[in-house]
């Protein structure tokens, strides 16, 4: 490369470091780089908890000393202690807080000068030892520290950190560590493969997940996911782009490799969590928050490799070397370089994940390296081992970073095969075999016992033997036939129980005694155990020859047992029990002539005999349900006898009655005719009549009873009667007879009326068919005789007309003529009136309308009261009306006088009715003045108002008893003058 061109690449790669180590917004505060949180068990509940931190050497120092805070879910608890930094050095041997991930020699860091370009980072351990005050399934330990350092990908905010751990299941358990140091750097649009190296001190598994990076302030706050860097293209996200790579972030949880191809120059923070599980049970888990470093830069990619060739105790297949326990697997993998002038440097993990291994390198410090692994695993290490492999290459091209890549070469140490210990059964017992430490199992048998047929799968781990003898089973495993000790037997060893006759399956009757007998073979000096199951019916279970009784079928199972060993024998023996039989027929009443078919359910291996009490017919008396002929009318038993040779004595037997009835024979007589009302009992005849046949005449309505045989009947309608005679046993006849009802009603008559005295009612009376008829009474009435007489009657009236018609039947018309009351009026012959006088008509008598005549003069012509006030003589009459419309007359004559009448009484007395002395007038009147004077000619009341009067005072005082003197003068309605004088007395 030309000299100019290396230096421009020198210049450029130095800027680009100083662009993501030198935000112009990052503040000087600003030191962590990454950190995790990890403990160990001392004791009981004592932890040490140590704090591994990574700070950034352009920030501030670090602290003195770190808070954790402690969070207990199951009780609340919650608190805080304080972590001091690690005295000494660290288990390395390096001082705490040196420099980790430095430069190439004489590229110098940020830790070893100020003004260098390359960042720098120190890695500082803060411990404490805490005693727990309880057991949780979840405790939570945190750090957070303030502040992160800037990435592109967070907005910055305090480093939070924590762990969580089970100690409740989990007790002694010490957390996973990480075996590789961070911070990792990587070139631009470069494949990079980085692995944390995750080592468990327990053995248990590890499941490795990238997390959002989070942020706290204290120990009473939850912790926040930070806000990915929005804005992206692609968008950033968990897990698939948690910094710029396209989307080609790849965690695999088993390996915990982290791979990815960085898209953008600059720093990315990365969240890994690493779970930790015991037996498929999460127990707790720890987490590491660190930066990666993206530069501008270019660095060929090594590869690692198994040499198959080399492999000896094991294989390479499913991408990893499979080895075996007990015995030694030795392989060698090729780390090689494409860049012959590469100088690579290996280093490895196993001092942590695999102590007891040994790994030497070959040509270090070349383009090619050879690392040859030799090591004999323990049974205590089989299952999955990471080595991680580290390859830096040295070449220190600008700007002095040495670039490191981590290979995962994983190595599954299989198990030594073991299957169950040898064991004993007995016979007819089963054996469940177990196998581990291999896989795709294969069953086999060594010759002289049962066949392979007696598993019941020799293709599992766990199969169940059933042997008819002792048999050893051999199993192997398959999937790894390059470890010695892939196979084992183990013995299933074969006993009897004691010896007996086997029962056979018996046949018996309910209720009959049976003996069940073992006939045990029976050792001398050994006790014997029965034991009956059901109990059901066994007059004891727990001897060898129990008696049953048995209802049902039964099927009973023994078990029996002796001194001489564990095991037992056993049999069963089923009873079967004679079903029995039902007769499902019950008494039962049929009609004469009819057939039974007889129903019976039951056992047919008995032996059946039919009978009855009389000459029934059967079918065949020996079928278990034969069809029933019975006898003549009358009441029989009919008898099922069952028996069967195993059950003597045991006859079963049932019955049912069957009554023969009657078929009824009914006769009416011929048809009959009745007038509407009339009743007539009815003649019936039902044969046999000796027996009570149930009877029943529809329609019933009309009868006085309609269960009788000679009901009376009421004639209402036309009716066809039906007389049903029917026995219980629906053995019925019928007849029927119509009766023809004329109808009573063949009369019309008219003339209800409502009349006033005097006036006449015209009558009517039709009919069909109508032979005579008379009207009654015979007063008040033109003609009795006459279908249209004319009534006139004083009084209120009823007129009746009987009549015959052609078919003898009566019937009865009634008119009802009512007479109101006559219309009466009462009114005085003549009155007077003066002049402006009127006069208010007042008839008396039972009259509602009115209508006078003439109108004149009145103040209105149709009303009772009318106000009249004539200017001369005039007669009025008037036209009056009842409310039932009767009429009657009269008239008034209303004399007018052409002058108004004055006039003075004599006397008066004041304070009483007449209390005022005062003009008496009839007719209008103008007074000009009217005078009082006493007997001294002094005046004591003058008015000119015709209507006031003197009230016997003078000035408020009462006048003494005494004659007075009085004058008036006025004018009358004519205008003419009226002057009066006179006297009068006043009293008290």
């Amino acid at each position: 490369m030309p000299t100019m061109n290396l230096r421009k690449l020198i210049l450029a790669v130095v800027l680009t470091i100083f662009s993501v180590t030198s935000n112009p917004f990052e503040a000087k505060a600003d030191h962590c780089a990454g950190g995790e949180l990890v403990y160990e068990w001392i004791a009981d509940s004592t932890y040490r908890f140590i704090l591994k931190f990574y700070r950034d050497c352009n920030g501030i120092d670090a602290y003195a000393t770190q808070n954790l805070c402690m969070y207990d879910s199951c009780s609340t608890f919650s608190s805080s202690v304080v972590m001091n930094k690690w005295t000494g050095n660290l288990p390395d041997g390096r001082p705490n807080g040196s420099p980790v991930a430095a430069g190439c020699s004489g590229y110098p860091t940020k830790c070893e000068s100020t003004s260098s370009a390359i960042p720098g980072y120190r890695e500082w351990w803060y411990t404490t030892v805490v005693q727990l005050p309880s057991r949780c399934t979840k405790w939570k330990f945190a750090i957070w520290i303030s502040a992160r350092n800037y990435s592109l990908n967070i907005p910055g905010g305090n480093l939070y950190l924590e762990t969580t751990f089970n100690n409740q299941i989990a007790q002694g358990n010490s957390s996973p560590y990480f075996s590789i140091k961070p911070v990792p750097y990587a070139c631009i649009n470069q494949a990079t493969t980085y692995n944390n190296g995750a080592i468990d001190p327990n053995g248990d598994s590890l499941s490795t997940e990238i997390l959002n990076p989070l942020t706290g302030s204290s120990c009473i706050t939850a912790p926040t996911p930070l806000l990915l860097t929005p804005a992206q293209v692609p968008p950033l996200s968990i897990p698939s782009n948690p910094f710029q790579t396209n989307n080609t972030f790849v965690t695999n949880a088993v390996t915990g490799n982290l791979s990815f191809t960085p898209a953008v120059i600059g720093p990315g923070t990365v969240t890994v969590r690493t779970k930790e599980y015991r037996n498929g049970t999460l127990i707790g888990s720890i987490m590491r928050d660190v930066q990666v470093q993206v530069l501008a830069c270019s660095s060929v990619v090594p590869t690692v490799n198994p040499i198959l060739s080399t492999i000896v105790g094991g294989n390479y297949s499913l991408n990893r070397v499979n080895g075996c326990a007990g015995q030694t697997l030795d392989f060698c993998y090729e780390i090689r370089s494409t860049d012959t002038g590469a100088i690579l440097i290996a280093d490895d993990n196993h001092i942590f994940s695999i102590p007891n291994a040994t790994i030497n390198y070959t040509n270090q410090i070349s383009d090619s390296i050879r690392g040859c692994f030799s090591w004999t695993p323990t049974v205590a290490d089989s299952g999955l081992k990471n080595l991680i492999i580290t390859v830096k290459d040295s070449t220190c091209r600008p700007p002095g970073i040495l670039l490191y890549q981590t290979f995962t070469l994983p190595i599954y140490i299989w198990p030594v095969t073991k299957a169950v210990k040898d064991t004993t059964i007995c016979k007819n017992q089963t054996a469940y075999l177990n196998v581990t430490g291999g896989g795709n199992f294969l069953w086999s048998v060594l010759p002289g016992g049962s066949p392979i047929t007696s598993l019941s799968n020799p293709n599992i781990a766990n199969p169940i033997a059933t042997p008819g003898l002792t048999t050893t089973y051999v199993v192997t495993s398959t999937i790894n036939p390059y470890c010695q000790r892939n196979k084992d037997t183990v013995i299933v060893n074969m006993i009897d129980g004691p010896g007996f006759t086997q029962l056979k399956d018996t046949l018996t009757c309910p209720a009959h005694n049976l003996k069940l007998n073992l006939g045990v073979v029976k050792q001398p000096g050994t006790t014997y155990k029965f034991k009956w199951k059901p109990a059901t019916y066994l007059n004891s279970d727990t001897i060898e020859g129990p008696t049953c009784i048995p209802a049902n079928n039964i099927t009973y199972t023994v078990e029996i047992s002796s001194s001489l060993n564990n095991c037992k024998s056993f049999d069963t023996v089923f009873v079967d029990v004679l079903d029995g039989y039902v007769l499902h027929n019950v008494d039962t009443a049929v009609c004469e002539g009819s057939v039974i078919n007889t129903r019976v359910t039951g056992d047919n291996r008995y032996t059946f005999l039919w009978s009855s009490t009389t000459p029934g017919v059967f079918s065949n008396v020996n079928d278990m349900a034969p069809i029933i002929t019975p006898s003549p009318v009358g009441k029989d038993k009919y008898i099922i006898n069952a028996t069967h040779p195993n059950c003597p004595g045991k006859d079963s037997i049932a019955e049912f009655d069957i009554e023969v009835q009657p078929q009824p024979t009914v006769t009416l007589g011929n048809d009959k005719s009745l007038c509407e009302g009339d009743t007539t009992r009815l003649q019936a005849y039902v044969f046999p009549s000796t027996y009570p046949f149930d009877l029943n005449w529809t329609p019933g309505s009309s009868l006085n009873n309609a269960t009788i045989l000679l009901p009376i009947f009421t004639a209402k309608q036309t009716t066809t009667l039906t007389l049903t005679a029917s026995t219980s046993a629906g053995c019925t006849a019928q007849d029927s007879v119509k009766i023809t009802v004329f109808p009573a009603d063949f009369i019309t008559v008219t003339g209800d009326s409502i009349i006033c005295p005097g006036e006449k009612v015209p009558l009517s009376v039709k009919g069909n068919g109508i032979k005579s008829f008379r009207w009654y009474p015979d007063f008040g009435i033109s003609s009795t005789t006459v279908t249209n007489p004319v009534a006139t009657p004083l009084n209120t009236q009823q007129y009746f007309v009987y009549a015959v018609d052609t078919n003898s039947c009566y019937d009865t018309g009634r008119v009802k003529i009512i007479v109101k009351p006559a219309g009466r009026l009462f009114l005085p012959d003549s009155i007077r009136i003066y002049p402006g006088e009127s006069y208010q008509m007042d008839p008396s008598g039972n009259c509602t309308y009115f209508a006078w005549f003439p109108p004149l003069g009145l103040s209105r012509a149709d009303i009772s009261n009318p106000v009249a006030k004539p200017i001369v003589n005039t007669k009025y009459i008037v036209n009056a009306t009842t409310e039932s419309g009767c009429t009657t007359t009269d008239s008034i004559t209303i004399l007018v006088s052409d002058e108004s009448i004055l006039d003075m009484p004599n006397a008066f007395a004041p304070g009483s009715a007449n209390g005022k002395f005062k003009i008496i007038r009839r007719g209008d009147a103008t007074l000009k003045n009217f005078v009082i004077y006493n007997r001294w000619g002094v005046k004591v009341f003058e008015t000119a108002d015709i209507d006031k009067g003197w009230d016997g005072t003078y000035n408020g005082e009462p006048q003494p008893l005494g004659v007075y003197v009085y004058t008036i003068d006025a004018i009358n309605a004519n205008g003419k003058r009226f002057t009066k004088q006179g006297n009068v007395t006043l009293i008290r």
